[in-house]
This record gives C-alpha cells, structure tokens and sequence, in this order.
C-alpha cells in the first residue's frame, strides 16, 4: 500500500513538471487573447501555472497534456461581455478553456478600462517534434446533469422490472443493444413524467425547459433551483424544445416555459399549413437572450450556400423542437418543401453532430444561443468545419415578415476556426406562460429573474444577459397582465429615484 502511495506521488509530480513552462502559457494565453478578440482589448495582469495532468481521449485518437492556471486579466479599453451582439462571455470561456463559473468579474453591463478578470482555466497541449504544440482536447462543455432518480421501493416497481426482463425474453432476435437504447428512452420518459407527478404533489411551479445537454435546460436548473431556494418552489422539467412547450403551456400541462420568440410569434397567430392553430391565450413574461439559426456541415461536402442543400442528408431537431421549426420557415421561404431533402433526420444536437461526425448527414440546421457550446467544443477539436451564412435578402424577408426575427451577424472568431462573419436570423430566447396563471405568480418570478440575474450569473453566464432593457425585445406575444402590472411599478420606481436625485 505504501508503495501504491509513493508511485501515486511520483507519477503526479512528475506530470505536474510537464509540458510548457510558465512563460510560454502565458505567451500563448495571450496569443489566444489577441486572435480570438480584438487585439489589445486584454492584457495579463498575472499568471500562475497551479498544475498539470495527462490526459487520453480513446474516441477522437488523441492524447496530451492539461495545463491548469490561475491568471488576472485587464481591460485595455471599456468592453462588454453580455452584449446581445459581439463576441461574449462564451466564446471568452472557450478561449481560456474556463468554465462560466470559472470567471469572475465581469458586469451585467459593461467592463470598464481597467476592470480585472479573475481566470481559473486549463490549456491542452502535445509534444510533437519536441515543441509543444496547442491542441483541443476534445472534453464536452461541462454541464450540470439532472439529478436522476432515487432507488425504488415496493412489490408495484419490481413487477414492473420483471416485466421488462420477460419482454427482453420474448424477443431475443432483437440486438441487445437495440434493446437497451429502447428501453432506456421509455424509461427516462416515464422517470421524467413520474418526477413531473411528485412535483405537482408538492404544489411546485413547473417549468418546462429543453433537452440536456442544453441551453434551456441548464438555465432552467440553475433556476429552479435559485427560485426553490428563495422560496418559490419550481421544477425543471425536460422538454424536445419551443413546439412542444407552447402546447405543454397551451393545455396547462406546465405553468410556465422556454421557448423561441418566433415560435411564440407563430404559435400565438396560427400557422395552418402546420397544423398549428392560434394560442390566443399564450402570453409572454420576457425576453432572456439572444440566439441564432446554425447551418453547419464539414469541408468536402460541396456545401457553401443555402442552394447547395437540396437533396442532401440534413438534421433539424426533434419534432417539438425550435430548430425544426426554423428549418420549415427557412425552407418554405426560399419555396422548398419536405421532397426537396429526402434524408431528413428528425434528432436532437447531439444525435446530429455524432451523425455529422460519422458521415451519415451532410448538414445540420440548429438555433442556439451564441456562442452554442456544443457547436464550440464541435469547432474546437476539428479544422473542416463550415458555418453557412443566409443570404441578405432572405434574412430581411423574414424579419420583414415575422416581428421576432431580425438579422444578426455572428462575428469571426466566435467558433474556433471561423475566418468570416455569419449572417444569419437572430431570435430571442423568451419566457411564456398562459393567461389563466396568477398575476402574483408571474411577479414573483420576473423578480426572481431580474433581481437575481447577478447570482443566477455566477452558476450559469447567460442569465447575465437579462437585463430591465432587454426584457421587452422581440416579443411579439401580449404581456401576462402580471408581467405589465411589474414592469409599470418597476418603471415608476425609477422614476422616482431619477426625480429624487434631481
């Protein structure tokens, strides 16, 4: 055991003396700065090396080493890290290899000249030809898992387990594996609906927010849980996106939820030809950030334009989701429908770029805030990816059309790789319930959200977007009365602050 102890020991002194030494980390953390931002908008304060470790990716064939560090970084002039345009938060935390939580300093607003950043990130390197090289290390954004559900009890669920070990008997000619991926679909269904019951035994809000991994579903933990622990008791429920929300809001399934502010926009008039009828009764609470369609595919595909799609194999969501949605108005825009892409596949991110990766689609269509951390970790471990930008007129027609689009051009240098701006529709990401919710209820919530945007920050960057200014953008759904009733007093309040410092 003792000398287990002392292998243990060496083994992590000796990789902590690996890979670059200090000066060039904080030469090439700079670099990095430099290339990806604007140059001479940071400059290192401080920088301290804290350790290193080995590192192995058995999937994507590579292998290096993590460099961890501590470092102070400061504004060369004023700069703003949550603006709803620009290159933000996101693409800064990739930049570092830092998690959001891992930076600390930057206001809801602006960073002014001189304002310090405190950095805790890691860098990844490989030793080729004897110099060490930077590299992506191909580790998943992290991201917070849903916690998942506690063991059982009871002569009811053991049934329940042996008839599912009878049904995997009565078809044996069926791949095990198929099996699993079956019956672990269903059952974190009927786990998510079981979790939905316990919830609403308790009298909690609920929420219904998106798939995990993402964007609507990790701001909907930090939530819930914030909210729960402030003495509003909400619950996070996953959801395929946008479509499905609107109809769990639509049928009081849910009390409150997520959603695209287009898909709210359509939902709320009626979209026939989709068979999706006028929600008169949906309303909107506010606006939260911004977000964007992604057309993404890889070098050699034959892919540069919108055109170029026709006839390939392209992934748009799942069914409920908002990036299917924007798929069929973006299509129907330039007049293709459903026979023009016969290799649609109806599945999530995740699903999509595994299929992208393993060639078994050409493209995929997904609206995520920017920068998406998924399409990010996607950019940062291969140099062939290809961001396709819309094309002007497109873009002004829909705007034109449909008051929650508006044309937005992601910058260069947001994805790793990326050389060129994109063009392409920009949305918002808003919070809907429906008109027979309390007005107390939605008071309640809009104060959790606003007065706790600071807090909500620190566990999850893009509540840092949500602001008294930007609430009201894009929504083209009518206020919750309550929501009206809040941002009145909140309007006269200051008001009253403004007259009394006169």
């Amino acid at each position: 055991m003792h000398l287990v102890l002392v292998v243990i020991i060496v083994l992590f002194t000796t990789a902590c003396s690996r890979g670059p030494d200090e000066q060039m980390l904080n030469q090439d953390l700079q670099s990095r700065l430099d290339q990806n931002f604007d140059e001479g908008l940071f400059k290192i304060r401080s920088f301290n090396r804290t350790g290193s470790a080995p590192f192995r990716n058995i999937e994507q064939g590579i292998s290096g080493i993590l460099v961890y560090y501590d470092a102070e970084l400061e504004f060369i002039r004023d700069y703003s890290l949550m603006s709803w345009k620009g290159l933000n938060l996101g693409t800064l935390s990739f930049v570092l290899g830092a998690t959001k939580s891992g930076i600390e300093g930057y206001q809801p607003k602006t960073n002014r000249k001189g304002d310090i950043l405190k950095v805790y990130g890691r860098l990844a390197y490989n030793l080729t030809e004897k110099k060490w090289l930077p590299i992506a290390d191909g580790t998943p954004p992290m991201t917070e898992k849903a916690p998942g559900p506690t063991a059982f009890e009871g002569s009811g669920p053991r049934s329940v387990l042996q008839s599912i070990r009878d049904l995997l008997q009565r078809h044996p000619d069926v791949p095990r594996s198929t099996q699993d991926a079956a019956i672990i679909k269903e059952l974190q269904l009927s786990v998510a609906h079981i979790d939905l019951k316990f919830a609403q035994m308790q009298s909690h809000l609920i929420f219904s927010t998106g798939q995990t991994p993402g964007t609507y579903h990790d701001f909907g933990l930090v939530f819930s849980k914030y909210a729960t622990e402030n003495g509003l008791p909400i619950h996070n429920y996953i959801s395929e996106g946008s479509i499905e929300n609107a109809q769990r809001v639509h049928n009081s399934l849910v009390d409150f939820a997520l959603i695209q502010s287009d898909v709210a926009e359509t939902v709320y008039k009626g979209w026939k030809e989709e068979n999706l009828f006028a929600n008169s009764g949906l309303r909107s609470i506010a606006s939260l950030w911004p977000e964007a369609v992604h057309i993404v595919t890889l070098e050699g595909t034959g892919i540069e334009t919108l055109a170029d799609l026709v006839g390939k194999r392209i992934a748009v969501g799942t069914p409920g989701s908002g990036s299917r949605f924007n798929a069929i108005r973006i299509a129907q825009a330039v007049g293709l429908n459903r026979d023009d892409f016969p290799g649609i596949r109806e599945i999530g991110l995740t699903e999509s770029i595994a299929a992208l990766e393993a060639a078994q689609v050409d493209a995929i269509l997904a609206t995520e805030a920017v920068p998406s951390p998924v399409l990010q970790d996607l950019a940062g471990r291969r140099s062939d990816i290809r961001f396709l930008s819309l094309d002007s007129k497109l873009v002004a027609g829909l705007s034109q059309k449909q008051f929650a689009y508006y044309p937005l051009t992601i910058p260069e240098k947001t994805y790793s790789g990326q050389e060129h701006p994109i063009l392409t529709l920009g949305l918002a990401a808003i919070l809907i319930t429906n008109q027979r919710m309390t007005n107390a209820a939605v008071e309640q919530i809009l104060e959790m959200i606003l007065d706790g945007a600071n807090d909500l920050s620190k566990n999850y960057y893009r509540a840092g977007f949500i602001s008294k200014d930007t609430m009201r953008m894009g929504v083209a759904v009518p206020l919750h009365a309550g929501a009206e009733q809040f941002y009145a007093q909140r309007k006269k309040e200051a008001e009253a602050k403004a007259s009394g410092k006169d």
